[in-house]
């Protein structure tokens, strides 16, 4: 299993023949891993990440809800429910860890993210102003934080508290968050440039 780093930052690129994740850690220029895939960000491709020096070293497999080693052997899986007045519920389930609840930290988030006002606060504009900080544990693990940055772009930020847990799992998080809670506009410009009926 590869671990995560300490701290890490994701950014993402967009392409109609390609979408990416690039992680990097504080100090270093170069990422130290890379999640890609062939296709648009909502093609059903699964990301293939790659670590080591060159990024030439397959290390597994990423969907917006698992992930497998590269010799496919599930490591967990990610899940995300909406819920109307109260925080959105989700899960990080991994297999030697269990399952860690990811929970609003701070007001600010509780009351953007798990209040009748999510109505007017949940949209791109707000993903602009406001970072968006979940802290995924549980009884038996400290789990990791995960925030996505403010900006018009998304990125994120991951802490991880938890030695034991899996980068690849957390990269299924980042996948799936940024698929379907993330306004981004570039997705959009990929939508339209790919298929001018989608906009």
């Amino acid at each position: 299993m590869i671990q995560a780093p300490e701290a890490f930052t994701v950014s993402v690129e967009y392409s109609r023949n390609h979408t990416a994740f690039h992680v990097h850690t504080d100090g270093r220029q170069e990422p130290v891993a890379r999640m890609q895939k062939d296709g648009g960000y909502d093609t059903r491709y699964p990301y293939r990440v790659y670590t080591g020096a060159g990024l030439d070293e397959f290390a597994g497999y990423v969907t917006p809800f698992a992930a497998m080693t590269a010799e496919r052997a599930e490591l967990g899986s990610v899940r995300h429910r909406e819920r109307t007045l109260r925080p959105d519920d989700w899960t990080f389930t991994q297999h030697d860890l269990g399952v860690l609840t990811g929970l609003p930290e701070g007001g600010a988030n509780k009351l953007r993210h798990g209040s009748p006002l999510r109505v007017v606060l949940d949209h791109a504009w707000g993903d602009a102003l406001f970072s968006f900080k979940l802290r995924f544990s549980s009884a038996e693990s400290a789990g990791f934080e995960f925030v996505r940055l403010a900006g018009v772009r998304a990125r994120y930020r991951i802490t991880v508290h938890d030695p034991r847990v899996s980068l690849l799992l957390v990269l299924a998080c980042v996948a799936q968050f940024n698929t379907y809670a993330a306004s981004d506009p570039r997705k959009a410009a990929v939508d339209v440039t790919a298929n001018p009926l989608k906009g």
